[in-house]
């Protein structure tokens, strides 16, 4: 089977998600209900995490706070994610997007809260701007200057720190204090704590990290860093807004003057040293990302649609829900419905009628119908790409 064909068939089988959240305005004055789930999906990191975000997805969330869409969104899909502790988590989110992947989702989540997400190689972070365009570099340059003291580190401390562990942290912990303990927990201590403001932190599950990762997610929150002195202690440090890291990429001879030209359209004012057709260019880790893909030619992994038929939907309407404006929510996201039978004005008192349904992961051959035959007398055609409601003759 070919890669394209490969792709066709595994856009069918697993990005066949559609999440959808939709409650009255009295939410807004309510807490957020817990998220129950009987089967937690495991947290993905590496390929499989990658996987997961070009998986394909539609998704509506209104009138639910930015924490109770984060927590839904990683207990379907099994991405971690983490809130930056600038970013308000009872935002009350308004996002909609087409059947897109989870990373394009992800982002309209950002994008509602007025913040931008980071995506690391085993967990996505939602922060500030300037934040999480940082973070990934500033990890791996942390991971990096590790790497070059494992001949001054005590051998059991840096064998420790190049190990992956489990860092998440319950609701309430002081972010000082995760400090603090993961570094007893390395077999070394902290020279100045105080330097970490005292704060309290709603809980937060992650996949196993390395300790670079893990005290890069709690520092940068606080626009601070570390280092390992010479005795091996740790040391915070004040943060830098901006970091970048450099590194050579190969172009075959061939297609140089054909990568310039993508480069230059792209980043135009990247800085770029030739040495033949090796290029050295500094700039932050998803930059260089990009450039391997334009050297590649490519735009990133596409994922061919699932029919509607095929997808699997999850939606709530709570008790009063007029039945337009789930109609309304579902063409937001991208669902063609289409009514034969009615006119304009015969049919405006029926959107009107309310609904009331909770459905979990339901294919949309029998989503739509449970939806519609609650209130109208319809036939319901499921199409690959639409919906098509018919009402009988009067």
């Amino acid at each position: 089977m070919g890669r394209n064909a490969t792709q066709i068939v595994h856009g069918i089988l697993i990005s066949a998600v559609f999440l959808f959240s939709l409650t009255k305005v009295i939410a807004r004055y309510q807490p957020d209900p817990p998220v129950v789930s009987a089967e937690p999906r495991r947290l993905l990191t590496g390929r499989a995490l990658r996987d997961a975000l070009n998986e394909r997805r539609s998704m509506t969330s209104q009138g639910i706070s930015l924490r109770q869409a984060v927590r839904q969104f990683q207990t379907d899909t099994g991405i971690a994610i983490v809130l930056d502790r600038r970013v308000d988590p009872s935002r009350l989110v308004d996002a909609s997007t087409e059947y897109v992947t989870a990373k394009t989702s992800i982002s309209a989540f950002a994008e509602s809260a007025a913040a931008r997400a980071s995506f690391a190689d085993d967990f996505v972070v939602i922060g500030p701007v300037v934040a999480t365009t940082r973070f990934r570099t500033l990890a791996a340059i942390n991971g990096k200057s590790i790497l070059n003291m494992r001949r001054e580190l005590d051998p059991e401390l840096y064998r420790s720190l190049s190990k992956s562990h489990d860092w998440s942290w319950p609701d309430l912990s002081e972010p000082r204090q995760l400090i603090v303990e993961a570094a007893k927990g390395l077999g070394t201590t902290v020279d100045n704590p105080e330097m970490i403001p005292h704060d309290l932190w709603a809980t937060a599950t992650l996949p196993p990290l390395a300790f670079a990762d893990f005290a890069t997610l709690v520092l940068n929150q606080f626009d601070l860093n570390f280092e390992f002195t010479a005795q091996g202690t740790l040391r915070i440090v004040p943060g830098v807004e901006s970091v970048a890291i450099e590194q050579t990429h190969r172009v075959p001879a061939r297609e140089k003057e054909a990568v310039v030209q993508r480069w230059k359209k792209e980043f135009p004012q990247l800085t770029v040293k030739w040495k033949g057709s090796s290029a050295m260019a500094t700039a932050t880790v998803e930059t260089h990302e990009r450039l391997r893909e334009l050297i590649r030619g490519d735009g990133g992994t596409l994922v061919t649609a699932a029919a509607i038929p095929d997808r699997l939907f999850t939606m709530k309407a709570p008790a009063g829900t007029p039945i337009g404006r789930v109609m309304a929510t579902l063409r937001k996201s991208g669902i063609k419905i289409r009514i034969v039978g009615r006119t304009d004005e015969e049919l405006a008192p029926l959107l009107l009628q309310t609904v009331e349904f909770d459905l979990v992961k339901s294919p949309g051959s029998e989503f739509f119908p449970q939806i519609f035959l609650r209130s109208w007398k319809v036939n319901v055609k499921v199409d690959a790409d639409g919906v098509v409601l018919t009402f009988p003759m009067p």
